[in-house]
């Protein structure tokens, strides 16, 4: 693959600038950028900041709203932790409008700025039988269609790939009207014999295959990834019959003897991905009360729940109740965070632990961490990093907001010789920047375009690794304005979906989003 560096002077930065900024001259202020396009968080390059949220019920179920921060006390492996920031966070009365942005000019930043949650609705139809779904999403679309208000909210399917239904909406009348015209296909996996037989059954099998385990753990990834560039709590509900892995090891007969199949590692590697992206899992059991057995399968989606402060719902059949707990569950939390005192950056899990001096009260909130430097991609991969970018560029992927950026598609002119442009706008806060021994500031990304016609391949514009390194003058500016980046493509005339990606070499981070174009 190609490399090319990005070497700015400062006149040539301001001048770069200026010209995004032209390319941008429709859309949002200075305020309103703040809003829709810049992070508003710690530089990724220099954060070593752990954020807690903890959601505290009473005994009733009720949030307890009234404690304060000498109330807590935080442990990491043991050791009490000095809070740097606490605050209660209470559901926003309103969450402000989408941002308003120039016909030409799109972005992958989150629409919401005044959030204080989100919710993430996960319709599972790979690991869930049809008439366990079919009353799952009965049960859903009845609850939305009630008017709830609800943070934002958006809808994804889980297949044989990640669906977005709908994107974050305030509006549950929507959510509903998506869901309903919702038509999956069914899980690879059928019961047993012996289960199907009887309605007096009280054993059955619960496995799926080796590609709903593939998809489910790189799926489960890959949603991690997108959600997050979204500030604050994520809360995951995820409408599933069970887990396609049990967190202890299955014994199968082979001709070489017994194997041992052991999935306890790709669960913690999905614990741990929703974790660092602050998302809570709160898994929903869409079968209710049922003769087969899914000890195993339900007990790995209660280990995913309890690493990252969701609660479970099994064995019920009232799942209205569970979907409405869940919504409203994260909604009412306390976020406190606090700079580690273990400066040692050995990439070990780090415990954390949360007490508080109110007795008969029920915490809630994530587990712990990996001790990694801040320069340190902070994950593993899901499977090769150029597949995973690939498959974010698919025409039904949602949107990514692990990289933020906004851009706008240029026509075509003497200057792009007679080549359309997409110029990215990249906040550079959500790069890792690191200072090296030259004093610059360096950082590794790529900048694609994939181009889908109504008909045929895509055609893409990807022009290979881009090595920024700035000097500390030109990488304040840059700080203050964006990060400019052009990709020409040639399109012949037709219709097209243009699929734009920013993906950041040193943590693997990854931003998309779409946007149409009609060449005469």
């Amino acid at each position: 693959m190609s490399r090319s560096s990005l070497h700015l002077g400062r006149r040539t930065a301001l001048l770069l600038c200026a010209v995004l900024a032209a390319a941008f001259a429709q859309s949002a202020t200075s305020q309103q950028r703040n809003a829709s396009g810049q992070s508003q968080t710690v530089l990724r390059a220099t954060t070593e900041l752990v954020v807690v949220d903890v959601i505290v019920t009473g005994k009733d179920g009720a949030a307890v709203a009234d404690l304060a921060q000498d109330d807590f006390t935080v442990l990491e492996d043991g050791q009490p932790q000095r809070l740097s920031g606490f605050r209660l966070v209470r559901p926003a009365v309103k969450a402000s409008a989408p941002p308003r942005l120039a016909p030409n000019v799109v972005t992958n930043a989150p629409h919401f700025s005044e959030a204080t949650s989100w919710n993430i609705i996960l319709l599972d139809a790979i690991n869930t039988e049809f008439s366990s779904r079919a009353y799952a999403h009965q049960m859903l679309i009845k609850y939305l269609e009630s008017g709830p208000a609800v943070q934002p909210t958006a809808v994804y399917g889980l297949e044989q790939r990640l669906v977005l239904l709908h994107d974050f909406t305030t509006d549950t009348k929507v959510l509903a009207e998506a869901i309903t015209h919702y038509s999956p296909g069914g899980p690879e996996h059928l019961p047993t014999v012996e289960a199907a037989a009887s309605p007096f059954g009280r054993r059955g099998s619960f496995k799926a295959g080796p590609r709903a385990r593939e998809v489910t753990l790189n799926e489960m990834l890959f949603l991690a990834d997108a959600l997050a560039g979204y500030p604050g709590r994520k809360n995951l509900i995820w409408l599933s019959e069970g887990f396609p892995m049990n967190l202890y090891p299955d014994a199968l007969t082979g001709a070489g003897g017994d194997i041992s199949e052991d999935y306890s590692a790709m669960v913690q590697q999905i614990a741990d991905a929703m974790m660092r992206a602050e998302v809570a899992v709160y898994p929903i059991d869409a079968a209710g009360v049922t003769v087969n057995d899914r000890f195993d399968a339900l007990t790995t989606m209660q280990s995913i729940s309890e690493r990252t402060g969701g609660k479970t719902f099994f064995y019920r059949n009232d799942l209205e109740v569970g979907i409405r707990t869940s919504i409203d569950d994260g909604s009412t939390y306390y976020t406190m965070d606090y700079y580690p005192s273990n400066r040692n950056w050995n990439g070990k899990f780090r415990r954390i632990e949360v007490k508080v001096n109110r007795p008969g009260v029920q915490l809630q909130y994530r587990r712990g961490y990996y001790g990694l430097s801040p320069n340190d991609p902070g994950r593993e991969p899901s499977g090769d990093v150029a597949k995973t970018f690939s498959n974010a560029l698919s025409l039904t992927a949602p949107p990514s907001t692990g990289v933020l950026f906004q851009a706008a598609v240029i026509a075509p002119s003497d200057k792009s010789q007679h080549r359309y442009v997409v110029a990215f706008g990249i906040d550079a806060h959500t790069l890792a920047f690191e200072r090296q021994a030259d004093g610059k500031q360096h950082a590794s990304l790529l900048c694609v375009v994939w181009a889908y016609p109504r008909k045929g391949e895509p055609i893409r514009a990807e022009g290979g690794t881009i090595n920024a390194d700035f000097t500390p003058e030109v990488y304040a500016q840059v700080l203050k304005s964006y990060l400019p980046v052009q990709r020409p493509i040639d399109l012949p005339r037709g219709e097209y979906t243009l699929r734009l990606g920013v993906l950041d070499r040193s943590t693997n981070l990854i931003g998309t989003t779409s946007t149409k174009v009609v060449v005469p």
